[in-house]
């Protein structure tokens, strides 16, 4: 009798109200009965998969800060983006832009004005409700941090329309603006406006409190980060789709993220091999046979960015255009980046890497991998050098300093004094501010949805391409109207890069990743993401 009263009033539940034809409820009572009919019956017991609560994963850099509007280190971003911090707009797998916390936004029919109406009831980490006084102070926060940002915005800011809506006017039109929103390096996350107040001594937030599927738990220096599924998240897109590039359904298939701090590579491969980490975030190409060999790993491959040297171009050798083209004319780019890279790269003259194929543009490759000692030694002569040591700042992280030693050789072959400083990469990340520390610089830039968040086009950014030329392309090109119209100043802003160097811009890296195949849903679009991964015990 309890088992018939139950069903009775499920049956009651799902038709009640709805006016059915004899033949259907004659269907829906033989249904009933049978079901009734195998109540007493001991259910046979299902072969459920059981997943664990915890996903560990291995990255080899500790990261600066979580706070992603002043900082544009990668392993920020592959912790926090879209796990902690979420935007206004992202991208999804086409590279369109697509809502995030806002349900849609206008662009106006100047390109000038962008008003972005928010989704209602987004909880943040701490309990409190996103409005538009957060989305504002976040936003305008995030543009005096990022030096991209302020050169494109100049003394423009969001404003409050009303509790969900916010605008931005520029005197200029902006037709990339979402883009740079969507896909920024120095990412556009979304706090509270009390969080924004509250800064340490280095200008970074002291809570990272985001809207995302994940929370902040706790920081052990040089150990791990521990990130934590947030019971009060609000998700968006369809739950019947997979994530779309970074866009789409979030539903946390674990407890708990540890993001373990694994700087030797042997240490990441052996941890992977064991079992104690179940992602291995960054492989090197020395780690790609014995990872092939692992008959319950799964890899991944995928163009990620470009590899460079960024100058020094307010002064010293480099700020000689000519000394510049002597460096860039000898250079063997093969020799370089194969100690480094061994075969993930791939070489190319396009700034825009293949995961942006509208961008990509072959505007000046006559002058790329020109391996011409003859050319370099003619334009030497003709710059101001006077054999003063020639400075290259660089790191072991990545044996972007294997790189460096070649063409240490290649650059003394045709009489450039070189000296090489090799620290950690948080001490290049603070020699950089000083033009003093360094004539040329290694590093390596990920890739971006449109050319103008390539921050070495920014005057203030370190290597200082404070060139007028330089700087009137790249203000047409935000200055543009339409795609189309940037396409075509694109074209002309990477010629010019070629004859006035801002870098060298060496080729195109490839990032390799490795998983337990116990592991599901791993989100793979310039970077790993977790939001729905589970793994199986």
């Amino acid at each position: 009798m309890i088992y018939c009263i139950f069903f009775y009033k499920i049956g009651k539940i799902i038709y009640g109200g709805i006016q059915m034809k004899k033949g259907l409820g004659l269907v829906c009572c033989c249904l009933m009965l049978a079901v009734l009919a195998g109540c007493g019956k001991k259910a046979a017991p299902a072969s459920a998969v059981e997943y664990k609560t915890v996903l560990n994963v291995a990255v080899m850099q500790e990261s600066p800060s979580l706070d992603l509007h002043k900082n544009s280190s990668l392993v920020a971003r592959q912790i926090g983006a879209g796990t902690i911090w979420e935007k206004l707009v992202t991208l999804n797998a086409e590279s369109e832009v697509v809502p995030e916390l806002c349900e849609r936004f206008e662009m106006s029919s100047d390109a000038a004005t962008f008003t972005f109406y928010l989704r209602k009831g987004v909880k943040f980490h701490d309990g409190s409700v996103m409005n538009a006084d957060d989305v504002v102070v976040s936003m305008n926060r995030w543009i005096g941090g990022f030096s991209v940002m302020r050169e494109l915005a100049g003394a423009s800011r969001f404003e409050k329309l009303d509790d969900s809506t916010v605008r931005i006017t520029f005197n200029h039109p902006a037709v990339t603006f979402p883009d740079v929103i969507a896909g920024a390096n120095q990412p556009a996350s979304i706090t509270t406006a009390k969080a924004c107040a509250d800064e340490d001594d280095k200008g970074f937030l002291k809570q990272n409190i985001g809207t995302g599927p994940f929370k902040f738990v706790e920081w052990k220096l040089n150990q791990y980060i521990l990130l934590e599924k947030f019971a009060d998240y609000v998700p968006y897109g369809d739950p019947s789709k997979p994530i779309d590039g970074w866009a789409g359904y979030k539903a946390p298939g674990v407890e708990q993220i540890y993001f373990w701090v694994v700087p030797e590579a042997t240490t990441r491969i052996a941890g992977l091999e064991t079992g104690q980490y179940d992602i291995n975030y960054n492989l090197s190409t020395y780690d790609l046979p014995r990872v092939a060999a692992m008959q319950d790993v799964e890899m991944v491959r995928f163009q990620a960015g470009t590899s460079a040297f960024v100058f020094d171009k307010r002064e010293g050798p480099a700020s000689d255009l000519y000394f510049r083209k002597a460096v860039n004319a000898v250079i063997n780019v093969d020799d370089i980046l194969k100690p480094v890279y061994g075969e993930l790269y791939e070489l190319g003259s396009s700034y825009m890497d293949d995961t942006q194929p509208y961008w990509k543009s072959l505007a000046g490759k006559d002058q790329y991998n020109l391996k011409n000692p003859a050319l370099a030694k003619e334009y030497l002569a003709k710059s101001n050098y006077k054999g003063e040591p020639f400075v290259i700042l660089t790191t072991t992280m990545g044996n972007l300093d294997s790189g460096v030693l070649v063409m240490q050789q290649q650059l003394e072959a045709i009489g450039i004094n070189v000296k090489v400083t090799t620290v950690d990469w948080a001490t290049v990340m603070a020699y950089i501010s000083d033009p003093v520390r360094f004539d040329i610089y290694t590093t390596s830039f990920s890739s971006v949805p449109v050319p103008s968040l390539k921050l070495y086009f920014a005057a203030t950014y370190a290597g200082w391409s404070d060139d007028p030329t330089l700087q009137k392309y790249v203000s047409a090109f935000n200055a543009a109207t339409s795609r189309e119209e940037a396409r075509q100043i694109w074209d002309t802003l990477q010629e010019y890069s070629w004859e006035y160097l801002p870098i060298l811009n060496l080729g195109h890296y490839i990032a390799a990743s490795a998983w337990n195949k116990k592991v599901e849903n791993v989100t793979v679009y310039n970077g790993l993401y977790f939001w729905n991964t589970k793994i199986r015990k």
